[in-house]
């Protein structure tokens, strides 16, 4: 299978499976991305805009990153590699807080074995899609906040409808809404739209089975 069906496949799924907790451990990575970049840019404040942008670029870039990584010989570690760096992040953080949260620690080691087991039995065509669905999940995780979540305020119906919006990690567009006289939905849409465009250019011309 051609690495842009398999990407394709992966993003439908976890758009159906976002706001479930069978992408917990997915979300955790984008949450530890957002946490990152609001620690660094903390003197911003929660509702300024240029951390919104900050996170909007970053988010994006590590998307990308993640792309052109998987096109090298790494791609086959990378799994183990993400895993181990999230609970290397969740160790650090309750260290500093002096507090385990249970509930990640579990969500985290379960992917993490699940990559273990698949790097030792040396199934490299189940590393390639656990590969992407940590680079898609994150993908899903960016259009999440950017499309449903400002989708779902627009009414209680639709909010109850959007369940992928029970579980958003990457807060962006709220500083946007009513920003010259523009609702934040449609800020939502005008950035979905420039950060789609650069993920499926990679995924497209990603040539690796």
């Amino acid at each position: 299978m051609r690495s842009e069906e398999r990407a394709g496949i992966i993003s439908v799924v976890m758009l159906f499976l976002w706001g479930t907790l069978i992408t917990e451990p997915f979300h955790i990575f984008a949450r530890y991305i957002a946490k990152a970049v609001g620690y660094a840019v903390k003197g911003l404040g929660e509702e300024s805009i240029i951390r919104s942008l900050i996170l909007y670029v970053v988010v994006i870039a590590v998307v990308i990153l993640l792309q052109l990584m998987s096109q090298t010989k790494l791609r086959n570690f990378m799994p183990c590699i993400l895993s181990s760096v999230c609970i290397a992040l969740l160790v650090i953080r309750s260290i500093v807080k002096s507090h385990v949260d249970f509930g990640d620690a579990i969500s985290l080691a379960i992917p993490a074995i699940a990559a273990i087991i698949l790097y030792l039995t040396k199934f490299e065509n189940g590393l390639k899609w656990y590969t992407d669905v940590y680079i898609y999940s994150l993908a899903i995780a960016l259009i999440n906040s950017l499309l449903f979540v400002p989708l779902a305020k627009l009414n209680g119906i639709v909010d109850k409808i959007l369940y992928i919006t029970n579980y958003n990690d990457i807060n962006i567009t709220a500083p946007f809404a009513g920003l010259a006289g523009i609702p934040e939905f449609v800020w939502g849409l005008f950035l979905t739209a420039f950060a789609v465009l650069p993920i499926i250019y990679f995924a497209t011309s990603n040539k690796r089975k």
